[in-house]
Parts: C-alpha cells; sequence; structure tokens
C-alpha cells in the first residue's frame, strides 16, 4: 500500500513524498523568516530539522541561498 501511495504520489507531482514534506517546511522556515523570526535553532527545532546546520542546508538546497542571507535580502530598504 505504501509503495503504491509513493509512486501515484510521485507521477502525479514529479517529486517524492520526502521531497514534498521537505519543500513544506522550508517554505514554512522561509515564511517564518520573513514574519521576523530571528532564532534559527529555535526555528529549526519547531520545524523537525535535526539542527540549525539541518535547516541552512535545505534552505540552501531549496533556495540556492541561506536563511541569512534571505533575511538581509528582506530587510533591505533598497528591494
Amino acid at each position: 500500500m505504501a509503495y503504491h501511495l509513493s509512486r501515484v504520489f510521485r507521477a502525479q507531482t514529479g517529486h517524492t513524498i520526502a521531497r514534498h514534506r521537505m519543500r513544506l517546511r522550508v517554505r514554512a522556515a522561509l515564511d517564518r523568516c520573513a514574519e521576523g523570526e530571528r532564532e534559527l535553532a529555535r526555528l529549526a527545532a519547531e520545524l523537525g530539522f535535526a539542527d540549525q546546520a539541518h535547516l541552512t542546508r535545505a534552505v540552501r538546497a531549496e533556495t540556492g541561498t541561506t536563511p541569512a542571507a534571505l533575511r538581509a535580502a528582506l530587510s533591505d530598504p533598497r528591494t
């Protein structure tokens, strides 16, 4: 049953359930950073990442940049 679900999910979305779940967690982290969350270690723990480094790697893999760089871009008055 689980194998069938995985196959159908991948056929419909183009990515695995695990990848989809990671994307949702990264999106939640980015939303929280945009809302002003400053403490990445706490954010990582709340979203189920092993630690802050794991969160940073996941964000970089998804967006090509780090949470700190994204936060700086969001707070830059020129943008």
